[in-house]
């Protein structure tokens, strides 16, 4: 059976951002082509991509992060994560469905999607 669509699971933070950065060009690259359903949840250490900073690979991320909501796959936000580090579900202009990371999981996984986690 052929997958549905991925959902791309960012739980790397700053402390890894390579990891991050990888899991969110496969994404937006995914995403692009539009051939395939494609979703994206931060969580855990990956809400902190929603944290201002200065660094370059932090506005990278972010920059990712935005192209892939704005070529129309769903963005969301752990809401147990966003709680724990004191965030909201939003990153400068955009604004991102908070959800229960585990409902969701189960969500796309009966519909026959894959998890890609980073």
């Amino acid at each position: 059976m052929a997958s549905k669509g991925i959902l791309y699971i960012i739980i790397s933070g700053p402390e890894n951002y390579q990891r991050a950065t990888e899991g969110l060009r496969m994404a937006e690259y995914q995403t692009g082509e539009g051939t395939h359903g494609v979703a994206l949840m931060l969580q855990g250490e990956g809400v902190e991509w929603l944290r201002e900073g200065e660094e370059e690979y932090r506005n990278n991320i972010q920059t990712s992060i935005g192209v892939i909501h704005e070529l129309g796959a769903p963005v969301f936000t752990c809401g147990a994560s966003i709680n724990e580090k004191g965030l909201t579900a939003s990153m400068k202009d955009y604004k991102f469905t908070n959800s229960s990371a585990p409902k969701r999981i189960s969500q796309v996984v009966s519909k026959g999607w894959q998890l890609a986690i980073f």
